[in-house]
């Protein structure tokens, strides 16, 4: 292998390097809240509070919501899978899907799975699941003894099945938390999140994170990136003689005149 070629190839592994460095920074939160059903995020549940009635929006991508339909029983082993991996003639129809979001054991199945107490108080629970459950989740209603203020939240969906499973936790606020079967449980204040003073988003708030992220990196590897594409230059027999000839000229124009006395 050539000088010039080895340098073309460490300076490629350098930017492959780098770049995988980068892929890897940018992953690593997602991975971190990714679930067993091989997708990027977690179950989610949406909090709202008004006056005793705390209100719970869950959805998960449908792989999720399909493990439980496998799990109370009413749909298929593979269903899960279908989703991930196909065939698509093992995916659930229409009615499938609405027999599942109508039945006693989903119903029972969430209701067993999420909590809300007040000052250790249990509050009543309702839940009722979108006929579009794989896609839409279900929305749970909890009637508190008083006025919500603080509340402790507890979510193990699916954490039976794979204590991997995560759900993550919003208000439309800045606040987020991940309930892990090492942390199911979370305090929620429904004051903060009924402030008059308007908050960002947590999904903006996550796209300006990666977006600096990107714009940041790109601007490191730019220059790495550009050197590797134009390379080391490379000369066929011509240039080589060329470069020759301007070498030899430029040591005689460098040379001290030769005086004749």
């Amino acid at each position: 292998m050539s000088h010039v070629d080895r340098r073309r190839r460490t300076s490629g592994c350098s930017a492959a390097v780098a770049l995988a460095v980068l892929l890897g920074v940018l992953t690593a939160p997602v991975v971190a809240v990714a679930h067993p059903g091989g997708g990027l995020m977690p179950p989610h549940a949406r909090f709202s509070a008004d006056d005793e009635v705390v209100t719970i929006e869950w959805t998960a991508p449908p792989d999720d919501a399909a493990h439980i339909g496998e799990a109370v029983g009413i749909l298929p082993a593979g269903t899960m899978e279908a989703f991930l991996i196909g065939p698509p003639e093992a995916l659930p129809t229409d009615d499938e899907v609405r027999a599942l979001a109508a039945s006693a054991e989903l119903e029972r199945y969430l209701l067993d799975h999420v909590e809300v107490r007040q000052d250790g108080r249990r509050c009543d629970g309702a839940v009722t699941p979108s006929p579009a459950f794989l896609d839409a989740g279900a929305v749970f209603t909890f009637r508190c003894p008083e006025r919500v203020a603080e509340v402790d939240v507890r979510i193990t969906i699916l954490q039976d099945q794979d204590p991997r499973y995560d759900t993550f936790g919003v208000d439309g606020t800045v606040w987020t938390v991940l309930f892990t079967a090492a942390q199911p449980e979370h305090r929620w204040d429904a004051t903060a999140a009924a402030g008059d003073e308007p908050t960002v988003p947590l999904a903006l708030l996550a796209a300006a994170g990666v977006l600096a992220l990107l714009l940041g990196a790109w601007l490191v590897l730019l220059p790495r990136l550009r050197r590797v594409r134009r390379g080391p230059r490379t000369y066929g027999v011509t240039g080589v003689r060329r470069r020759a000839r301007r070498s030899r000229s430029a040591r005689r124009r460098s040379r001290p005149p030769v005086r004749v006395p």
